[in-house]
């Protein structure tokens, strides 16, 4: 773990980083930084392509139930309609694909986001919660190719570090 003072040198460190080969690392910030995000090259979410084919497969599976119950097992006839009458199954299509894709959102977002840890062995670091308050924190994680405890303690104080410690066993 590295502290930094600014998210300018947290970035640079990033890419200076990242440019000696390092991949598993990520960073600790108190507020969005888009310089941050563009150093880590992070990969785009699948999550929206997710969330649309769970809604567009529930609103078929709502569609193809009432079809099923409605129109073919216990066709009625009400009003004059004929069995099968699409609009009527409109509201419950779209709610269900609706459901279903907020649904996939939200557990989603939280799978992916890795929110239902309640710990992290970051949070052993002193000093951490500077994070909260202003605080830049670049974390390289033991199990990158490159990791080497010394070499990469002297490459994080090269990227100017405000300091740099070893935290938790391997991992």
């Amino acid at each position: 773990m590295a502290e930094y003072r600014e998210p300018a040198a947290l970035a640079e460190a990033i890419r200076n980083m990242r440019d000696r080969g390092y991949r598993d690392i990520d960073a600790y910030t108190p507020f969005p930084v888009p310089q941050v995000e563009e150093a880590l090259a992070l990969p785009t979410s699948r999550l929206p392509v997710a969330i649309f084919v769970v809604g567009i497969t529930a609103a078929a599976a709502a569609y193809g139930l009432q079809w099923l119950v409605d129109g073919y097992l216990y066709p009625l006839d009400v009003g004059g309609r004929p069995p099968h009458f699409p609009p009527a199954f409109v509201p419950i299509t779209f709610e269900m694909g609706i459901l279903a894709a907020a649904f996939t959102a939200f557990f989603g977002v939280l799978a992916l986001a890795k929110l239902v840890r309640l710990w992290h062995p970051v949070f052993e670091a002193d000093g951490f919660e500077s994070v909260t308050e202003g605080g830049f924190w670049l974390e390289v994680r033991s199990r990158d190719r490159h990791y080497e405890a010394e070499r990469t303690a002297r490459e994080l104080f090269d990227t100017r570090a405000e300091r740099v410690m070893r935290i938790g066993g391997a991992r």
